[in-house]
C-alpha cells in the first residue's frame, strides 16, 4: 500500500475541508480498503505465505508535521493498523473463535524515508531543501536498492522495514555537520542540482522513465 497525497504544505486552518477529506480518503481509507481486499484474496491461497506492506511517512513516530497536519495524522494510523492486523492474524480477536485460513498472511510497515519525488519537493522552500532534504533525502534508486533485499529477507510478522534508520540518520548528520560534506542533490542556495543528461520537471523532480 503505497498510494498517498499530502494535500499541499500550508497551515491547517487554510486547508479546504475537501482537501482534508481527500487526504484521509487516499491515505487512510484507501489503505484500509486495499488491505482488506488483498487479505481476503491472500488468506484463501492455500499453502502460500503472503506479505503485505503498508507504507508509512512523516508523523509515523509521533513527531509534529507542521504544514502537513492531515498527512501526518493519516500516516500515523498506518503502524497502528498494521500492528492490530498482525495481532488479529496471530492471536485472533478476544471473545471469538480464531479462524484458521488456508493461506498465511504477514503484514508489515515499510518506511522509505525522504525520497526526492514530487510528493517531497512540492511546495518546498530553499530552507527545507537545504535541511533536512539535502542531508537526509535520497534518490528512488538508492532507497529501492536498500529496501528490496530487506523486504525479500523479511520472514516475520508485524515487522518494520526502514530505509532511514536511526544509525543512518546519525551518520548522515555527522557527515554534513561534523565533516562538512555537501549534498549531491541540493546546492548551497537550496536548489536542486540537475545532473547532465537527466530530465527534470519545473520543481526539480528527476524523470525516472
Amino acid at each position: 500500500n503505497n498510494a498517498g497525497i499530502n494535500g499541499g504544505r500550508r497551515s491547517f486552518l487554510e486547508v479546504p475541508i475537501e482537501q482534508v477529506e481527500a487526504v484521509v480518503r487516499v491515505n487512510l481509507l484507501g489503505a484500509l480498503f486495499c488491505t482488506q481486499y488483498a487479505m481476503k484474496i491472500m488468506t484463501q491461497q492455500a499453502g502460500v505465505t503472503s506479505h503485505l506492506f503498508n507504507t508509512v511517512g512523516s508523523g509515523v513516530k509521533g513527531g509534529g508535521t507542521p504544514g502537513y497536519v492531515c498527512y501526518g495524522a493519516t500516516k500515523r494510523g498506518q503502524p497502528q493498523m498494521t500492528s492490530s492486523l498482525a495481532d488479529e492474524l496471530t492471536k485472533g480477536v478476544q471473545g471469538y473463535d480464531k479462524v484458521k485460513y488456508p493461506g498465511d498472511v504477514k503484514v508489515h510497515t515499510l518506511s522509505p524515508g525522504m525520497v526526492f519525488t514530487q510528493l517531497l519537493l512540492d511546495d518546498s522552500t530553499p530552507e527545507l531543501r537545504k535541511f533536512p532534504f539535502g542531508v537526509l533525502a535520497a534518490q528512488p534508486e538508492e532507497v529501492a536498492a536498500d529496501l528490496v533485499p530487506k523486504i525479500l529477507a523479511n520472514p516475520g510478522q508485524g515487522k518494520s522495514v526502514e530505509f532511514l534508520t536511526t544509525d543512518k540518520v546519525v551518520f548522515k548528520l555527522f557527515e554534513r555537520f561534523a565533516l562538512g560534506k555537501k549534498s549531491e542533490y541540493i546546492d548551497d542556495d537550496g536548489n536542486v542540482i540537475r545532473k547532465p543528461g537527466a530530465q527534470y520537471n519545473a520543481i526539480g523532480v528527476r524523470a525516472l522513465f
